[in-house]
């Protein structure tokens, strides 16, 4: 029961001053609980509106858990206001569909068709859609691979390694003073001799071109070529060459993989260290099997692992065999089939790859299974909180002017 004033008053009468000066302090610590106590109240009474099955869990801004609904978007999404830093943002904040202006049927064509390796403009015809955007569409789905997933895996047991390689790209380079220079080739346009000769001189570069590479008797090879003529061909260079980039490839026995391209040219004992040293657990039950590449010789020293080398005269040693890997190559092969216009490109091979790596990760779901899944991490539909913190939305202009992530070697430089 609430005392009256009067009753108030006199108990206040009876204390000291010092008495008086302690209640009031008291009473001021008391009167902060309760304004914090009424705060919760109502940011529990607020999320009590919130639907359970929105992806908004706090602030994305501040990370805040007291925010409130703020009335739709144009389109019909729900949006919110934090409490704390009084900023707005929408139910689709981050996600990697967040600026795209396609319909949901539409990325779902677009990614049944990506899953059935089906060429861009093949999806582009069927979406509806340009060839641009079905490109910068595929690399945002790849790049969100790339942040979720990562290299991540740790592997144990026995496991195969070998490398695959592919012919370096430049699909889209349009600087010619970077193939002259820089590779020191002409690019591979489907040009006679003469169309060669009028495109340097177009670009000013035939001058230095005849000076740099002789045109005598005297710079002829074996097949009569001179060394203007080898520059102009412009062809891939034969066997493993600084034409050719270098996809390091490690599977073990339940399948699980890591791929990545790594280096130009051949592959060496430092990178191979760098790159699967940190992929094994420790354990002393650890086999790598490889062929006889000196690259791999003593590379995982320290995690305990015995290396099994297969001859390159035989397929098999005992019960090793590199039979898993060279499977994993064969659907590379496939994946990246010049025969059919699959050149990727070395600036983005690295996410072309995890797209191989995430396919290959699933390939027992059928394609529709496979299609909701990619839209389900585009969309940002993932139950796994952590999983789903990692899938960072980027931008055409930040897929433009990313790195390359391999050893260039200092042939070319890492950004183009």
């Amino acid at each position: 029961m609430a005392l009256s004033n009067e009753e108030l008053q006199d108990i206040i009468s009876q204390l000291s001053p010092e008495e008086r000066k302690q209640l009031l302090s008291q009473l001021d610590k008391q009167i902060e609980i309760d304004d914090k106590a009424e705060q919760i109240i109502q940011v529990s009474e607020e999320k009590q509106e919130i639907p359970s099955d929105t992806k908004i869990y706090c602030c994305p801004y501040c990370g805040s858990a007291n925010y409130k609904k703020l009335g739709v978007t144009k389109k019909g999404m729900q949006r919110y206001k934090c409490n704390n830093c009084k900023k707005t943002f929408s139910e689709n904040h981050g996600d990697s569909l967040r600026y795209s202006h396609l319909t949901d049927n539409q990325w779902m064509k677009m990614l049944r068709g990506i899953v059935n390796h089906h060429s861009l403009t093949q999806i582009a015809n069927d979406t509806g859609i340009s060839v641009s955007t079905a490109w910068a569409c595929r690399m945002k789905i790849n790049q969100a691979i790339a942040t979720m997933y990562g290299y991540t895996d740790l592997f144990q047991g026995t496991t195969e390694a070998d490398e695959y390689y592919c012919r370096a790209a430049f699909k889209g380079k349009r600087d010619p003073e970077f193939f002259v220079y820089t590779l020191k080739r002409m690019p591979r346009h489907h040009y006679t001799y003469q169309e060669k000769i009028e495109w340097l001189q177009k670009h000013g570069l035939y001058d230095y071109v005849m000076n740099k590479y002789d045109n005598t008797e005297a710079s002829k090879d074996k097949k009569g070529r001179t060394a203007l003529d080898r520059f102009l061909d412009g062809r891939v260079k034969r066997g493993i060459s600084n034409d050719q980039i270098c996809i390091l490839t490690l599977v073990d026995e339940s399948n699980k993989l890591y791929i990545e391209p790594v280096t130009v040219g051949r592959l060496e004992k430092a990178i191979v260290k760098a790159k699967l040293k940190p992929r094994y657990t420790p354990d002393k039950s650890n086999v790598i099997v490889t062929d006889d590449h000196n690259a791999y010789n003593r590379a995982l020293y320290g995690t305990k692992a015995r290396h099994e080398v297969i001859s390159a005269s035989k397929h098999r040693k005992g019960k090793y065999n590199l039979a898993k890997v060279n499977s994993v190559h064969s659907a590379l092969a496939r994946y990246m089939d010049p025969k059919i216009g699959k050149v990727y490109t070395t600036k983005y091979l690295d996410l072309n790859l995890m797209l191989f790596w995430w396919l290959f990760k699933y390939r027992e779901y059928n394609t529709e299974e496979k299609a909701q899944a990619l839209f389900s991490i585009m969309n940002d539909q993932i139950p796994d909180i952590e999983l789903r913190e990692k899938v960072n939305q980027v931008t055409l202009n930040e897929l433009q002017n990313r790195e390359i992530t391999l050893d260039t070697k200092g042939l070319f430089p890492n950004k183009l």
